[in-house]
């Protein structure tokens, strides 16, 4: 397990993957001695896209460390949380909260969620200056080392490993530590998938820059600044209290879903409420056209009364006769559209002390529209854009995130979170029922309580994994003070309290309101020397090393590296108290002391079972004796040579 990963990662080369994937598409650039032809490559491409040897890109010191980074596995290990995660509201939930570092977590995930996250939100930090960032990571290359891995100077590769090690919190330190992790997010993205980022000004133009290099820049979809907080007092002429939402897509154009025009000007019933909803006062019909048309300009006879654009009869016909010029008053709609609408609800008329006004209505569900024979009436709910200004309403504001967080788990509890508005418009804009979302900078867990509340307003099931590091609260914080010590604590404990409202306030609602609980670890330092001194032809095996991780560590690893994810149904079977674990293609022996008996028992289910066809035996090679894995396989040849005539893979992993 740990032991395969190291030697896989000692062995990984900056562009390792590019060029396997080159290799794969374009044999025929690659000489004999291993060299690719560059100018071979682009006759393939020269009659489909332009190539130019001019270029434009983010230069940054650590950069092609950053990409070294994402190429490497992680050698932790993903521990459950069994006492959470056997509790009735969790064990059959399908969300996850991870705690661990997220380029961990990430690294983890691709191997069961690649291609399959629709919709990714974070909110990573924004290198104030005060926000807390520096960048560390447990990386332990040497200069040589780094240098032959990145083609570089061993005096380039100490001014690299300084920056990871001195705690930066420099530009090139944040973009070294946003790059891996951008670059694994894009890999769990499905192909209509599409990721939103919060960031300020500090970071800004470079994220652009680094979203540009990993998305590509024509899947940008959108920028869109957001207020912060309302302007109020500031010591600076101007007041900075603005952030902004980046939008990329994993492909040009993301499934973004347009959005229901469900604002609380729909408050109004008539007649047609059963089919077409509520409705809201339009604009008047009237209005100072500057592009005046005499189409528009004709009067208008409801139950007898008449009605002139702009409200006079004498301006009617003093624009009749010439004397007006083009901006001047008329209809918005024509002389058909405007019969159709009042024979079909679409005009009433409004009076005040001032006179009276037609208006128009606008439908929740329903709207004119026009086909080949005229005017007819549309149903369907009515949607609109958002605006890149939308955002600037202070329902999206901090101070509504403020107030989300006290009201769920207390005042004061955490800063610098997002309100649960925001959230909401996030997934109306990106999800749909089954759908999946990724949080990795989860925070106090905003995204965990939106989405619960959002699929029970939609009647969705929409599930969500998070991952937040367990930072540690700072001393005598009122987090601190509340008894949480970490932040994915706190996270953690919003959640479940969010959920316990939802239940009081919609008891006939039966979705998903728990979540699993998983925790990444290092392997300690002994069981790293004692990995890397083993010998897998040593006869007695080391049972020390499945005590370090533990048998549940052990086979969720590795269900989550084989495809499985991390809340699959895992069918255990006891052979006289030797419990192995079985999923569709897989069998996992993990647990010290395989007898005769239960390989017996294994073999006779192999041959007896029609549908019992695993091809896949996994071992964990320390808790075998060489004579017990021997023993195996030689069993499970007979299931190879019987009627099944299977082939089956035996995967020893250290």
């Amino acid at each position: 397990m740990i032991k395969d990963i190291t030697e896989k990662n000692n062995n990984v080369t900056l562009g390792a993957k590019e060029v396997e994937v080159l290799r794969e598409n374009f044999p025929a650039c690659f000489h004999a001695d291993g060299s690719f032809d560059i100018e071979r490559f682009k006759e393939y491409l020269k009659d489909k896209i332009n190539v130019t040897d001019e270029g434009y890109e983010l230069r940054f010191l650590g950069k092609n460390y950053a990409r070294l980074l994402a190429s490497l596995d992680t050698t932790t290990v993903v521990v459950p949380d069994e006492k959470h995660n056997s509790m009735p509201e969790n064990k059959d939930s399908k969300n996850v909260y991870i705690s661990g570092d997220n380029i961990d977590a990430l690294k983890h995930l691709l191997k069961s969620y690649a291609g399959r996250i629709k919709c990714i939100y974070i909110d990573p930090p924004y290198n104030t200056g005060s926000d807390g960032f520096v960048y560390n990571d447990s990386f332990k290359f040497t200069p040589e080392e780094l240098s032959s891995k990145l083609s570089i100077s061993e005096e380039q590769a100490i001014r690299i490993l300084d920056l990871t090690r001195r705690g930066s919190a420099t530009h090139s330190a944040w973009l070294m530590f946003m790059l891996p992790r951008l670059v694994l997010a894009r890999d769990l993205l499905s192909d209509d998938g599409v990721i939103f980022i919060s960031i300020d000004d500090n970071e800004q133009s470079n994220l652009k820059l680094l979203c540009d290099d990993v998305f590509g820049e024509e899947n940008m979809v959108a920028i869109i600044p957001r207020v912060t907080k309302k302007g109020g007092k500031s010591s600076d002429v101007i007041a900075l209290n603005h952030d902004y939402l980046f939008i990329y897509g994993k492909k040009t154009t993301p499934n973004l879903y347009p959005l229901s025009h469900n604002d609380s000007g729909f408050k109004y019933k008539d007649s047609f409420f059963d089919e077409r909803g509520y409705y809201k006062l339009n604009q008047t019909l009237d209005y100072d056209s500057l592009q005046y048309s005499s189409s528009l300009d004709y009067p208008i006879t409801i139950d007898g009364e008449v009605f002139y654009p702009g409200g006079s009869e004498e301006d009617y016909l003093d624009r009749k006769q010439g004397n007006h010029d083009r901006a001047d008053w008329c209809w918005r709609w024509s002389m058909d559209k405007f019969r159709f609408g009042l024979e079909n609800g679409f005009i009433v008329v409004k009076r005040s002390k001032n006179g009276a006004r037609l208006y128009t209505k606008t439908y929740q569900n329903a709207f004119i529209d026009e086909d080949d024979n005229g005017y007819i009436v549309e149903f369907g709910d009515r949607t609109k854009s958002l605006s890149t200004l939308e955002l600037t309403d202070s329902i999206y504001s901090n101070d509504n995130a403020t107030k989300d967080v006290a009201q769920t788990i207390g005042k004061k509890i955490f800063d610098y979170t997002k309100p649960i508005s925001l959230l909401s418009l996030i997934l109306d804009l990106s999800v749909r029922n089954n759908d999946l979302v990724l949080d990795f900078f989860s925070g106090s867990g905003t995204t965990g309580e939106a989405l619960m509340k959002w699929n029970v307003e939609n009647d969705c099931s929409v599930n969500f994994i998070l991952v937040q590091i367990p930072e540690s609260t700072k001393e005598k914080s009122n987090a601190r003070r509340a008894g949480f010590r970490t932040i994915d604590e706190i996270g953690m404990e919003r959640i479940k309290r969010a959920a316990n409202k939802i239940k009081q306030e919609n008891p006939l609602f039966h979705g998903d309101l728990g979540f699993k609980h998983y925790t990444l670890q290092e392997p300690s330092d002994i069981a790293v020397e004692k990995i890397e001194n083993y010998d897998p032809k040593y006869m007695f095996g080391d049972t020390t090393l499945v005590d370090e991780f533990g048998v549940p560590a052990i086979l969720t690893t590795w269900l989550v590296r084989d495809g499985y994810g991390l809340t699959p149904e895992i069918e255990t079977l006891d052979f006289d108290g030797y419990e192995v674990y079985r999923m569709p293609n897989h069998i996992y022996i993990i647990n010290p002391g395989l007898t005769n008996e239960t390989v017996g028992g294994l073999l006779d289910k192999y041959q007896t079972e029609a549908e019992f066809n695993p091809q896949n035996i996994v071992v964990y090679g320390y808790a075998l004796t060489w004579n017990e894995q021997q023993g195996l396989k030689d069993n499970m040849q007979t299931v190879q040579a019987g009627e099944k005539n299977m082939r089956i893979n035996f995967d020893i992993r250290y």
